[in-house]
C-alpha cells in the first residue's frame, strides 16, 4: 500500500515539502525557531525577523542527519512566519505537526524545558509511546516512539 500512495504522488508530481506556521511578531519568530532548533532538533535554514525556515529529515529516524538540505527531497521544511492578521492566529487553525523520535523522554524533557508543554500524559499503546505537547507559541506537536 505504502508503494502504491508513493507511486500516484510520483506520477500525478506531488510531494510534501513544507508546512507554514504562523506567530504574531518578530521576537515570536525567534522563539519558535529557537524552540524548533534546540528541543526538537531542526536545523534551521534561513531566519529573518519575520521568517524562518528549519528543515528535519523526512521518513527516517532522527538521527539521520541532512547535510544537503538545500534540495533534499528527503527533507520537510517547517516556515515560521509573522501573521498579517489577527484572523491567520485563530485558535483551531493551527496544523498538528508530528514527529518521529528515538528518545520520547529526552525530547518531551527539552521542550518543557524550553517553554513546551505535554497535552495530556504519555500513552503507552502497544505500538510504542505516543505524546501531545504544545510549542511556547500553543502549537500542537504529536511525538511518536515506535516500540523495539
Amino acid at each position: 500500500r505504502n508503494t502504491t500512495i508513493k507511486n500516484m504522488a510520483s506520477t500525478i508530481g506531488i510531494r510534501l515539502s513544507r508546512t507554514i506556521l504562523m506567530v504574531r511578531n518578530a521576537t515570536d519568530v525567534a522563539n519558535a525557531v529557537n524552540f524548533y532548533q534546540n528541543g526538537l532538533g531542526l536545523t534551521v535554514v534561513r531566519h529573518t525577523d519575520e521568517w524562518a525556515e528549519l528543515a528535519c529529515a523526512a521518513g527516517t529516524d532522527s538521527t539521520t542527519t541532512t547535510t544537503t538540505i538545500s534540495n533534499n527531497n528527503n527533507t520537510i521544511r517547517l516556515s515560521i512566519k509573522t501573521a498579517s492578521n489577527e484572523a491567520q492566529l485563530s485558535v483551531g487553525y493551527s496544523p498538528i505537526l508530528s514527529f518521529d523520535v528515538t528518545d520520547m523522554d529526552g525530547i518531551v524533557s527539552r521542550c518543557a524545558q524550553m517553554g513546551g508543554h505535554l497535552d495530556g500524559p504519555i500513552q503507552y499503546p502497544a505500538h510504542g509511546k505516543v505524546a501531545a505537547l504544545r510549542s511556547p507559541q500553543g502549537h500542537m506537536i504529536g511525538l511518536y516512539e515506535p516500540a523495539l
